[in-house]
């Protein structure tokens, strides 16, 4: 089996297992993963917030959607027509 990297922003750091359920089994070790993607990541690329880890590409995004629903304000105003 190959090794498990970090699939964020191009990081090809190896991750380190979080449990080795069966030691000499590699098929059923658990990795560190992003709970909306489900790809691995490392800690520097992931965040864990409210027990839940995500990582930078998914908080990226949702930053991004947040944002684009909201209106930006540019300071222009209409003026009122007047009769």
């Amino acid at each position: 089996m190959s090794f498990v990297k970090c699939c964020v922003d191009g990081c090809n750091r190896k991750l380190q297992p979080i449990l080795k359920v069966e030691p000499r089994d590699r098929d059923t070790w658990l990795y560190r993963e992003c709970d909306v993607c489900f790809k691995p990541a490392c800690e520097k690329h992931s965040l864990e917030s409210e027990g839940r880890v995500i990582c930078d590409r998914c908080r990226r995004e949702a930053e991004a959607q947040q944002s684009s629903k909201g209106l930006i304000d540019l300071g222009f105003r209409l003026r009122a027509k007047r009769e």
